[in-house]
């Protein structure tokens, strides 16, 4: 198949004006759509003028073209061009050619001036810039595919060969791209944000793309312990984190977890030659992380220089979009007539909730329903009311798939491993059905998981998780009745899916103390047995190498939720629970997290108990005690000065001797032990980087640095790294027309060519 056929219009005539343009060593001018008296493309010197005219024909009839080529001939009459060229993507051979030369006539100088779909192929081969210009032409390549289906990209995505050509068809390069690789290079770091459906995804990945065809490795990553695992200075690499700051909402807590490794990372990415990071999010999420988190936007870490904000789109750019997407589709010619009736492009294109991901579906969904003459109305309707892109087919799902969804939305935003969804899944199918009187078989987990796949969750492994970020929104938006919502805390088998849907109806009824205070009470099962399971995984592979991850919350997140829970509903039983839990030790305590934690939570009992109520002091002292063996469980550098940062903000007049001198013990270990604290570094980077943390902790405490400085400087001359040569991402930009404002002249003509062709 030709690679010209995965070009829309608008790329073919940009193409062709190109291979034209260096053929003959003259420059063409573009030509918007719209009333330009059938010219793609022309060249003029005083009165004489030669006219360039592209029909983009590939895969479709050549009686078609050549009806084209008619309606062409009065239009040359009144141009009278003194050179007329044609380039078509359709395959013509010697007759198919002289065919069209008869019908263009007299104002065809030579049969060579009739460009097939051959003539501009090997136009392409003899000028290799053009291709790497034009995206659409070295990403529909066989090695091209081939080399980004086994790069790791497209395994993570799920994507087969044929879904990444058709999401090639109907993108449009607009000037974000060039941005993006411009801020890539110069900082190393991109950060592309904006409102959900903007195409940030799309964007990341178009720019991972043309790394790959330059021979980068890549790596898509679902949390920093994987970029640290596959960093290699000599190796240039891009990694790719989509939705870094998480899916759809953003407490302190979670952010803590990964802010201070993100700023490791990030600075370990700028010292590197040979690496790229992009990441993606919401803009509303980043802008909410900005304020909760030190690390987010501080001094050290800077992520706003990085950051790019897309989704303002020219009408231009949103008519081409609209326009690819139609293009594609399996519609109906009538269908396309319907639009162009009135004003309804119009009011499709400039409509306040336009979004590339809603065009889309209202493109490419299944629409055997949606009549000709109600096309235009449909779209209209969906723009007014974008939630009802996932309720119509979500409404159509059975309780058993619906439930799953349900199940999944409230368990980690990252995804969740099948075995874990399936455990999340269970009480809440059977509890669900039974209240509703609907039946239930063994089997519904697994049958559940195969009607769901490919149209609303991935399965990547033994991970699931949305196909999208924006049936997360919806279902957001969805889950408020209160009967369903009230079944659902019975359910929780783990703490942290408890914990989401708590947060979730909290969201809802913040406005209503006496509701929220009613449904505080249906938790009391959960945090009955809240110590039940393990808040790290602890695994040991056949080589004895002993790894730990994190599995359900935290000690302090279990004890902050008991708190929360306590604070809205004025019930005792969870300020018992607290202390009991903390007496325990069942839980057990993940340092770098807790130690920064515990010491907020101490702050808020010292602050929001009353003295009068028992349990406060009992509850100081245990929250205490759990904050000194955190402090000395084994804390990295960086954390340790999180945890003296944490101290000094919340408990700076009330940390007791112990906690002071536990601190005192681990800080001074860093200075005065150095060598033993860095045996086990052994690269550049890693000891370059203690020696920062080393800078910043004594800026925090007070300590000169210098003897310790000086420990890390001679060992870090043992691990000098070779100079390896730096790679450089490239790309052509392509030539880009100046163009006036888009009219709504210029509208109709581009979207007449769908009825037309």
């Amino acid at each position: 198949m030709t690679r010209l056929k995965n070009l829309s219009h608008i790329d073919f005539e940009e193409l062709c004006r190109d291979i034209i343009g260096a053929e003959t060593g003259v420059r063409f001018s573009a030509f918007g759509p719209g009333p330009d008296g059938g010219v793609d493309g022309r060249h003029s010197k005083g009165e004489e003028a030669t006219v360039l005219q592209c029909k983009h024909y590939a895969g479709s009839t050549f009686s078609n073209l050549k009806a084209s080529v008619q309606k062409e001939i009065p239009k040359l009459s009144a141009l009278k061009p003194k050179r007329y060229l044609l380039c078509t993507s359709h395959s013509l051979t010697p007759q198919k050619s002289d065919e069209i030369g008869e019908l263009i006539g007299k104002y065809l100088q030579s049969p060579e001036d009739v460009w097939g779909q051959e003539d501009l192929e090997e136009a392409i081969r003899r000028h290799p810039e053009i291709e790497k210009s034009h995206m659409k032409l070295w990403l529909s390549s066989t090695a091209v595919l081939e080399r980004i289906l086994h790069s790791g990209l497209e395994t993570y995505t799920q994507a087969t060969k044929d879904e990444i050509l058709g999401d090639l068809k109907v993108y449009v390069r607009n000037p974000s791209f060039d941005e993006a690789v411009k801020k890539l290079e110069r900082e190393k770091i991109l950060i592309v944000s904006g409102p959900p459906g903007v195409g940030k995804t799309t964007l990341a990945r178009m720019v991972a793309y043309h790394y790959l065809n330059d021979g980068w490795n890549f790596y898509a990553i679902n949390s920093l312990e994987d970029g640290f695992s596959k960093i290699d200075d000599s190796k240039p690499t891009i990694f790719f984190f989509d939705d870094f700051l998480g899916r759809i909402e953003l407490d302190r807590q979670s952010l803590l977890q990964r802010d201070t490794a993100l700023a490791t990372f990030v600075r370990r990415v700028r010292n590197s030659k040979n690496a790229r990071f992009i990441l993606t999010t919401r803009a509303h999420i980043f802008e909410e992380a900005r304020n909760l988190s030190d690390h987010v936007d501080d001094r050290r870490l800077q992520l706003a220089k990085y950051l790019l904000d897309v989704g303002t789109y020219t009408r231009e750019i949103k008519s081409y979009i609209l326009f690819n997407h139609l293009s594609v589709s399996s519609l109906s010619q009538d269908h396309f007539s319907s639009l162009l009736e009135g004003d309804w492009l119009k009011k499709i294109v400039d409509h306040k909730n336009y979004n590339p991901r809603l065009i889309a579906s209202v493109s490419s969904d299944c629409l055997d329903d949606v009549v000709a003459l109600d096309y235009p109305q449909y779209i209209y309707h969906a723009l007014e009311n974008p939630g009802l892109v996932w309720s119509k087919p979500y409404r159509s799902l059975d309780m058993r798939s619906q439930n799953l969804l349900v199940a999944l939305f409230f368990g980690n935003q990252f995804g969740q491993e099948i075995d874990e969804l399936r455990e999340n899944y269970s009480e809440l199918h059977r509890t669900v059905s039974a209240y509703y009187s609907q039946p239930t078989k063994p089997g519904d987990f697994e049958t559940a998981l195969r009607a769901l796949e490919s149209g609303f969750i991935s399965i990547f492994g033994k991970r699931v998780n949305f196909i999208n970020p924006s049936v997360r929104d919806f279902l957001k938006a969805y889950l408020t009745e209160r009967e369903y919502l009230n079944l659902l805390p019975q359910t929780a088998r783990r703490v942290d899916w408890a914990a989401s849907v708590w947060r979730h109806v909290k969201g809802q009824l913040k406005t209503h103390p006496p509701e929220l205070k009613q449904f505080v009470q249906l938790f009391k099962g959960v945090a009955n047995r809240i110590e039940k399971t393990p808040s790290q995984r602890h695994v040991k592979s056949s080589s004895n190498f002993h790894s730990v991850s994190s599995d359900d919350l935290s000690l302090s997140d279990r004890i902050e939720l008991l708190f929360d829970w306590w604070q809205q509903s004025g019930d005792e039983y969870f300020l018992d629970r607290c202390l009991e839990v903390l007496a325990s030790g069942k839980v057990e305590l993940v340092p770098w997290h807790d130690g920064r934690t515990l010491a907020e939570l101490h702050w808020q009992v010292s602050n929001f108990v009353d003295s009068e109520i028992t349990q406060k002091d009992k509850l100081l002292r245990l929250i205490e005690q759990r904050l000194v063996h955190a402090i000395e469980g084994g804390l990295p550098i960086d954390e340790i000065m999180s945890v003296v940062e944490a101290v000094d903000e919340f408990m700076a007049d009330t940390a007791p001797d112990e906690v002071t001198e536990a601190l005192e013990g681990v800080v001074g270990y860093e200075f005065s032990e150095t060598e033993e604290a860095i045996s086990h570094l052994n690269t550049e980077s890693e000891l370059s980087e203690h020696m920062e943390h080393l800078e910043q902790l004594a800026k925090v405490t007070g300590i000169s640095p210098d003897s310790a400085l000086q420990v890390v400087s001679e060992k870090l001359v043992q691990y000098e790294r070779p100079d390896y040569d730096e790679h450089k991402g490239s790309y052509t930009r392509p030539q880009q027309s100046q163009r006036a404002e888009f009219s709504d002249e210029a509208l109709v003509s581009l979207f007449s060519n769908l009825v037309d062709r």
